[in-house]
C-alpha cells in the first residue's frame, strides 16, 4: 500500500511547526532550518504512524523534501 505525500507532510508539519506551504519538493532540509532533534522526531513518527523505518543518518541537510518523501514511499513498498 502506497503512502500519500500528504500523510508524510502531515508528520513534517506537526513535528517541525512549520506551515505546510514551506515543504516544497525542491526545498532542502537545510533551507527549512529543521533542527536535528526535529529530524529524529520525524523519523520516529514516520516509523510509528506509517510503519517505515528511516535511519536518522540518512537525513542529510542537502536532502530535498521531495527526495525524502520518495525515500519513505520506496521503503514502504519494499
Amino acid at each position: 500500500m502506497s503512502i500519500s505525500p500528504d500523510a508524510i507532510l502531515d508528520i513534517f508539519e506537526t513535528e517541525t511547526g512549520l506551515p505546510r506551504d514551506k515543504f516544497r519538493p525542491e526545498a532542502t532540509l537545510a533551507e527549512l532550518d529543521i533542527a536535528s532533534l526535529d529530524l529524529v522526531s520525524i523519523a520516529f513518527e514516520v516509523e510509528d504512524k506509517l510503519g517505515v523505518e528511516i535511519r536518522t543518518d540518512d537525513l542529510k541537510p542537502d536532502m530535498t523534501v521531495g527526495a525524502l518523501i520518495e525515500q519513505i514511499q520506496l521503503l514502504r513498498s519494499a
